[in-house]
């Protein structure tokens, strides 16, 4: 005999000690008991479910909301606004390049001559020798190409040298603090001698009259 048997025996044994009305309200009771504790795991099953449902719901609610015509003239309006202020900004940026143009034309110093231009590289001379830098080589080299609107690349100037890095950074900033209109392309500095060699090469421009 298994122990769930003797189990079950001993159970109907205690229960023939009672009287008939005690085992009747033992019996209800335990059915009941039964009862309730499947009705607690359907209603929790119930509940699960229900929850799952609301949260859908809820996703669908949202979704037709971003969906609806209000929502899409809503989109609508703000990317209207937003392309009037990109229009409203490019027109600013285009009336202070006018100006600009403008301005620059009527400054002669930003007309190129070949005595300012010699006078720029008079400069730059003097000013490497104040750092330590030894100038090895100024290349000029004529371009004339449209930069931008009017501006026109004159000359590339490519300058080379050796020297250490504080005075080849201040070189280098001394180019781009120029009156005259400037801009360093490229700079290419090698550690790999006793003193950094550098190559830095320079736009000098003008305006188109």
């Amino acid at each position: 005999m298994s122990e769930l048997e003797t189990q079950l025996d001993t159970i109907d044994e205690q229960l023939l000690t009672y009287g008939p009305a005690q085992r009747w309200l033992i019996y209800i009771g335990s059915a009941a008991g039964i009862l309730l504790m499947g009705w607690m795991f359907y209603l929790s099953d119930a509940l699960a479910e229900l929850s799952e449902l609301e949260e859908q719901n809820q996703a669908l609610v949202q979704q037709i909301g971003e969906n609806s015509p209000e929502a899409y003239r809503s989109k609508i309006s703000q990317t209207a606004a937003a392309i009037a202020r990109e229009k409203s900004r490019a027109d600013a940026l285009d009336n202070e390049k006018q100006a600009l143009l403008a301005e620059m034309s009527a400054r002669s110093g930003l007309v190129f001559n070949n005595r300012t231009y010699a006078q720029m590289l008079q400069r730059l001379l003097e000013r490497s020798v104040r750092l330590g830098l030894k100038i090895e080589q100024m290349e000029s080299e004529d371009t004339a190409k449209p930069f931008f609107g009017k501006i026109i690349q004159y000359k590339k100037l490519t300058v080379t040298g050796t020297g250490n890095y504080p005075a080849i950074a201040d070189f280098l900033t001394f180019v781009e603090e120029q009156n005259t209109l400037v801009q360093i392309d490229t700079v290419q500095i090698r550690s790999d001698e006793e003193k950094p060699r550098f190559e830095a090469v320079i736009f000098y421009m003008g305006v188109a009259l």
